[in-house]
């Protein structure tokens, strides 16, 4: 039952209203779906009552939201200028804020009386020690708002919220925050730099000790970025030397304009138009190379389903441990951890005997892969999609040890230097949002990893209880995995893992490929 909605704004705003052009990566995100997470708490304190509480997280909200007032403006597509700078190109985004009808970000209130907390998700210590979790009944959709977010279909965002946050109060004192975030404005790094730094505003407001903020103070500045893009990004034309460069990189090139390939999701052709500029522009144009999407091989009508499964510091220590046994290089937990999946997951798929090549799409942020590096805390999606490929034979037979070392090699092609090619050719697509980088279906795995982010250690309140559960707001899509710290103390990590029901059902019966 939804108790009110509003807009919010920050406390001031500028003396005029501020444009700012968003960066070359932000642009290429458009097309992804919202960032957000949704964090679980079992109580707020006894002592307060249920609408000062709310109030207390408002007022604490709306301080924060003063460090950010460019998430209140306006998200919407630059103008187009020939001849402009790389900034003014077709489908380049940017915010304005300051002005009399800024949209403000979505804020609601919800209460959900028929059912307690508790009923929707385990404890994090009884998930641990279950191993998995089957998540495929969590309720994602009851705690995000409706409104669609600006640029949502890349076309319409005219008074719509780039950010929503939703309070959700249940009957046994629970409670849950979720936000959710355009990706244009936010990847997972930047959405927990606000929220540490709200969360310390609100442990201040409740009379909390802990005040600090666990994430330092935002950097909104996303010139930055672009300043890190090798030659001359204004010109007329590409330097092809960089080009050349940049397309030798492992970035699949696959082509959302193909509209008319086999098996293409008619449901997804209207924002597939929306971004293509008009006949008569497209006309004097030579479009960059790319490649069909493998749609045959993503069968969209068979739904997949949501399993969590936690591996403790001893199994992570173990499998890095192993690969580094069998393998080469500077393995991580993660590199190993995630090399242990993809080949469960393709020997759960049945591709034992494939000669196909499958794909792990890999999800790299650039901060500290420029140089000098960018702050932790800049703001934005700074982030693209990288691939390791095998033959779904080979890999179903390779050691944890083979693959993690492909995995740390392909990471390690992308220098400084070759990013600056990267964003060179980025910032000359004639549409940022006409090639996708990863796929989904039964021949690829696409991974985000949310590590080091602190997600757990979330706390409006002050009373150093961490969240019963966090989730990460995603679709229900074949392939996703999605890799955070552990929910326990115990130097985990949880993975989300999004599958078709029977490859699930083949995975999760291997019990012996969750222990060490």
């Amino acid at each position: 039952m939804e108790l009110y909605r509003t807009r919010l704004f920050p406390h001031s705003l500028p003396s005029s209203p501020i444009s700012t052009p968003l960066s070359i990566l932000d642009a290429t995100v458009a097309r992804f779906a919202p960032a957000g997470a949704i964090w679980l708490f079992d109580s707020f304190p006894e002592n307060v009552p249920e609408r000062e509480f709310i109030d207390r997280l408002q007022s604490s909200f709306v301080q924060t939201l003063s460090h950010y007032p460019q998430w209140a403006g306006q998200l919407q597509w630059a103008p187009v200028r020939e001849n402009g700078p790389y900034s003014e190109r077709f489908n380049r985004p940017m915010i304005v804020y300051g002005e009399p009808n800024d949209p403000g970000v979505e804020w609601r209130v919800s209460k959900r009386d028929d059912i307690p907390l508790g009923s929707l998700v385990p404890s994090a210590m009884e998930r641990a020690g279950a191993g998995t979790w089957n998540g495929d009944g969590f309720p994602q959709r009851d705690f995000l708002s409706e409104t669609p977010l600006a640029l949502h279909d890349l076309h319409e965002y005219q008074g719509l919220p780039g950010m929503q946050v939703q309070i959700t109060l249940f009957k046994d004192s629970g409670y849950a925050i979720a936000i959710r975030m355009a990706h244009i404005l936010a990847d997972a790094q930047t959405l927990m730099v606000f929220v540490h730094q709200w969360a310390a505003a609100s442990r201040a407001v409740f009379c909390s000790e802990y005040t600090e903020s666990l994430m330092g103070a935002p950097v909104f500045n996303p010139s930055l970025l672009d300043a890190h893009a090798a030659g001359d990004i204004d010109g007329p034309a590409p330097d092809p030397g960089l080009i050349a460069t940049a397309r030798e990189l492992p970035l699949h090139r696959f082509d959302w304009w193909k509209t008319d390939d086999p098996r293409y999701p008619k449901v997804m052709v209207p924002s597939t138009l929306n971004s293509m500029p008009s006949p008569e522009l497209l006309d004097g144009i030579e479009l960059s190379p790319s490649s069909s999407a493998p749609w045959m091989s993503w069968d969209l009508s068979r739904p997949a389903c949501y399993t969590q499964i936690h591996f403790s510091g001893d199994q992570l220590a173990e499998f890095k441990r192993k690969a580094l046994a069998e393998g080469r290089g500077d393995i991580s937990r993660l590199d190993a951890l995630l090399a242990h999946l993809w080949i469960s997951i393709n020997r759960a798929r049945n591709l034992v005997d494939c000669p196909d090549s499958v794909f792990l799409d890999l999800s790299i942020g650039v901060r500290t892969r420029v140089s000098p590096p960018l702050p932790d805390t800049f703001l934005g999606s700074p982030l693209f999609l990288a691939h390791v490929g095998a033959s779904a034979k080979v890999l179903c037979a390779a050691s944890i040890g083979a693959i993690a070392s492909q995995i740390r090699q392909t990471v390690a092609l992308f220098t400084p230097e070759k990013i600056g090619a990267m964003l060179h050719d980025a910032a000359y697509e004639t549409s940022p949002q006409r090639l996708w980088q990863a796929f989904l279906g039964s021949g690829h795995v696409l991974v985000t990893s949310w590590l080091r982010l602190k997600v757990y250690e979330v706390d409006f309140v002050g009373d150093g209880n961490r969240p019963r559960y966090v989730h990460a707001v995603l679709p229900k899509l074949d392939g996703e995995v999605q890799v955070m710290e552990s929910g326990v103390d115990d130097n985990g990590m949880d993975v989300a893992l999004y599958l078709e029901e029977e490859v699930m059902e083949r995975l999760l019966a291997e019990q012996t490929q969750f222990t060490a």
